[in-house]
């Protein structure tokens, strides 16, 4: 009998800044810094997933439902 299962993986997410700076390093320092002049695009996009060895799995127990319905489908 199969069981259901939860598998949790970790991606890697691209988050943008804007940040007026003299050069680029001078930029990611102001970011790492969190300056005040560093504004938050709000903007982020999909990089990669992570090794599967970071992956979490946990089993979903099975729901007993003897009536063979969702108390919420339930007919009164």
């Amino acid at each position: 009998m199969k069981k259901t299962y939860l598998v949790g993986v970790r991606e890697v997410h691209v988050r943008h800044y804007s940040v007026q700076a003299e050069n680029e390093e001078e930029a990611k320092d102001l970011v790492h810094q969190r300056a005040d002049s560093v504004v938050d695009c709000e903007f982020s996009e999909y990089s990669h997933e992570l090794d599967r060895d970071t992956w979490s799995v946990e089993e979903v127990p099975d729901k007993d439902d003897s009536r063979g319905q969702h108390s919420e489908d339930a007919q009164p």
